[in-house]
């Protein structure tokens, strides 16, 4: 059982790697701290694939197949078919 959930997406977040806190609360990654905080801008690439996020980091980005998801945790929720937001 993951220690916590993504406070944007409700994701699982079971890769700490690209957890973020911010105003005490915890992210899956900055693509949701950047999404709950309203900085990403209109032409920001991509959408993440599982909780719409848009892909301002590309660091923590991974692509299946021609899916891209924001990060690993939520590549992971996908495909253990936990594919319900909170939002």
């Amino acid at each position: 059982m993951p220690d916590a959930i993504c406070a944007h997406c409700g994701t699982a977040i079971t890769h700490p790697e690209t957890t973020q806190e911010s105003a005490g609360k915890t992210y899956c990654c900055r693509n949701c701290v950047a999404a709950a905080s309203g900085t990403t801008s209109q032409g920001a690439g991509a959408l993440c694939a599982h909780c719409e996020s848009a892909i301002v980091d590309e660091t923590t980005a991974v692509h299946r197949g021609s899916q891209t998801f924001c990060c690993a945790n939520c590549a992971d929720a996908v495909s253990a078919g936990a594919t319900q937001r909170l939002a």
